[in-house]
């Protein structure tokens, strides 16, 4: 399977990037083609900008800037984030990712006199998301899970009718145990192992 890996993290030394590699380590185990993005580390520029905006309907090759992300979006079969979940969500740096790189001709068109945008990621069928909280599960329940509806209700939609979403998370990271820690990369990688 050709999987794409999306890291948001700005610590190359944090629990996350042990997350990414585990994650990583594991897909290629059972000889996926995997490859990653690393948004920190490439220094991706998550700001949507005015031209972008104004020309959002506008065509990939008028955005050449961003034409390795677009080949990439649309080459991948699974589609795989790995980052921590802040303020219940997505690092900014992602969501700007999803802002820009989830273009009209890419992941979606919208058709003259249409309401509607028609979906073209078809080749992704899975979306896999690797995840640590601070906080515990009752409370990211209670804020709503909007990272988590983020991608279950509005980027899953837009990929193949029978794409499947998981979320694989380590809730009360701030107070987790070494050992805690441990269980979950081992996990994780066991889950990536079995995509």
């Amino acid at each position: 399977m050709k999987v794409l890996v999306v890291h948001a993290h700005p610590d190359p030394e944090s629990f996350n990037h042990e997350l990414m590699q585990r994650v990583v380590r594991g897909l290629r185990s059972v000889d996926h083609d995997v490859r990653v993005r690393d948004l920190y580390a490439e220094n991706f520029d998550p700001r949507l900008s005015l031209d972008e905006k104004r020309n959002h309907i506008a065509p990939p090759d008028t955005k050449p800037h961003l034409a390795e992300y677009y080949d990439e979006l649309r080459w991948c079969e699974a589609l795989v984030f790995v980052h921590p979940t802040w303020w219940g969500a997505q690092p900014a740096v992602l969501k700007g990712w999803i802002d820009r790189v989830w273009a009209c001709g890419v992941a979606w068109e919208l058709p003259e006199g249409a309401k509607r945008l028609k979906p073209t990621l078809h080749n992704v069928r899975r979306i896999v998301t690797f995840t640590t909280h601070g906080s515990p599960w009752r409370i990211n329940a209670l804020q709503g899970v909007p990272g988590k509806r983020i991608v279950n209700r509005s980027l899953r939609v837009i990929c193949h009718p029978l794409c499947r979403t998981r979320w694989v998370a380590l809730y009360r990271m701030d107070s987790s145990t070494p050992a805690r820690r441990r269980t979950f990369l081992r996990r994780a990688e066991r889950v990536a192992s079995r995509l």
